[in-house]
């Protein structure tokens, strides 16, 4: 069966589940959500109606009970020809069952369904996908059908990364400048940009939870802060104003962190994020700090000797662990880029491992949880050649290493979609097919997936399925193109910066 990720145990039955003209079901209330879901997908096949209905006899009856593999994320599916059962914990869990029965059904009129046995659950706790909003500005019409296709891979985690040099995408309503001024730039001689009202992100943040996902923002800091210190300069460091980032790449300038008047602005800031987004993680990027205006800003050498720092790096350090302080405060985590272990930061912080896969094991040594996210294997802004299906599903977080260092772990993986070089027209054809790839490789984890051999025949059916379904797929597989006619980044050989601190370069 042409199903991803692939579910750890079937077994496929005699018989099958027939309803020609009317499906009824019955559940808990943990069960809202998927029947939601299921309620949506009925409605939408020729000569099928719906009904609920208490009590027995219904067609799908959902059961809240443990499943046999365990698990908040795991369910059972039993298809047979008198009906069909699922049985979950949570409302995850019934959300993945409805999941996978949609993706089984077949027929064009009614739903037939193939008497089967499944018991299924995540290997890793986990699994995303980071969406750039700040270089090219995401329409909330294309959120919306992006969770949709990462609820069809049972992907959990969008990391919704709405603030940087070239755009600040959240409205907060104490700093209204920010999206009057920081959510636009001219480049080209073009007008550019766009924000999320705080009305839109509760709309994405509920349409997610019905899906199973949960939305962890980004606010960067104290780097990739240019569009900010456009909207409100006393943040910054220099004497001269600043535009907007109209180019590519990393400006130079930082919050002045030698200000209370910036501690005092984030504090407001991710106070107004915590009461939109109910997720524990917060992302503070932290990642790129230029050090250049540090060096020459009065109050940030003050900062310095005044905290005994020592150098810039210290000053970083100080105001990572001091943000991470205010999120502690309000009951919740923060998440840093792995930049911020040139440092001493809060051993609860959890550390996101891009620049290479080396990174991974001094973060656990340091008692840090990881989600893994190497270039090599998850950066999907980067063209097929140089990051391909094979590459994708070659991925495994912990990078062999043991996923538990006593209080440590590596809790999953991310892929990521930077979106310097992409539209939102193009975000399809990066993502697909690879995004199968990764669900299926943080679903299942390193031991349990197929040969990727048998893995690519199923993707290629999927993919089918999802090109008729109007997904705009790009290529699986190395190609000849050139470079230059690729869609996406071919600089995958370049060598992050940085890795020296960590004794790594």
């Amino acid at each position: 069966m042409e199903i991803i990720p692939r579910p750890r145990q079937l077994e496929l039955q005699a018989g099958e589940s027939f309803i020609r003209s009317l499906l009824t079901f019955a559940g808990p209330s943990p069960a809202e959500g998927a029947i939601s879901l299921l309620v949506a997908w009925a409605t939408k096949r020729d000569g099928l109606d719906v009904a609920r209905q208490e009590g027995g006899g219904a067609d799908v009856v959902l059961v809240e009970q443990s499943s046999a593999l365990g698990g908040d994320e795991s369910y059972d599916l039993i298809v047979s020809p008198s009906g069909i059962r699922i049985h979950a914990t949570t409302a995850v869990g019934f959300q993945y069952a409805v999941q996978t029965l949609i993706v089984l059904a077949v027929g064009d009129a009614g739903a037939s369904w193939p008497a089967v046995t499944i018991k299924d659950s995540p290997h890793f706790e986990w699994r995303g996908l980071l969406l750039d909003c700040c270089r090219s500005f995401i329409s909330k019409q294309g959120i919306l059908r992006l969770l949709d296709q990462m609820a069809a891979c049972k992907l959990n985690r969008l990391h919704w990364h709405l603030t940087d040099d070239q755009g600040w995408r959240l409205e907060v309503e104490r700093y209204p400048k920010l999206t009057e001024e920081g959510a636009w730039r001219d480049r080209e001689s073009v007008r550019e940009g766009g924000y999320y009202s705080k009305t839109d992100v509760r709309e994405i943040v509920a349409y997610a939870a019905t899906r199973g996902i949960e939305i962890m923002p980004e606010i960067e800091l104290p780097g990739h802060a240019t569009a900010a210190i456009a909207a409100y300069p006393e943040l910054g460091c220099g004497d001269v104003p600043v535009k907007v980032g109209t180019e590519w790449g990393i400006y130079p300038h930082n919050y002045n962190a030698g200000s209370e008047q910036v501690f005092e602005f984030l504090e407001t800031v991710l106070s107004e994020v915590c009461e939109l987004f109910p997720f524990r993680y917060i992302h503070l990027g932290a990642d790129e700090c230029m050090k250049d205006e540090w060096k020459k800003n009065p109050d940030c050498q003050r900062r310095i000797t005044e905290e005994g720092l020592g150098d810039e790096y210290g000053l970083q350090t100080y105001f990572v662990n001091r943000v991470a302080a205010m999120l502690r405060k309000q009951g919740r985590v923060a998440v840093g880029w792995d930049e911020i272990l040139e440092g001493e930061v809060s051993a609860d912080m959890v550390v996101q491992c891009w620049r290479d896969e080396s990174v991974i094991a001094p973060a656990l040594a340091r008692g840090h949880r990881v989600i893994a996210t190497p270039r090599k294997y998850c950066y999907f802004d980067l063209a097929v050649s140089q990051v391909d299906l094979a590459d994708v599903y070659a991925f495994d977080p912990t990078c062999g290493l043991p996923e538990v260092h006593g209080g440590a772990s590596v809790i999953g993986g991310e892929a990521t979609l930077w979106t310097e070089y992409i539209s939102e027209e193009e975000m399809d054809h990066m993502l697909f097919p690879r995004l199968l790839a990764m669900a299926e490789a943080l679903w299942l984890g390193p031991a349990a997936k197929d040969s990727f051999s048998l893995f690519e025949q199923r993707a290629r059916s999927v993919t089918a399925r999802m090109q008729a379904a109007g997904v705009t797929a790009g290529p699986a597989l190395r190609t000849d193109q050139p470079a230059a006619t690729m869609k996406g980044r071919t600089d995958l050989d370049t060598q992050p910066e940085g890795l020296d601190k960590l004794g790594l370069g």
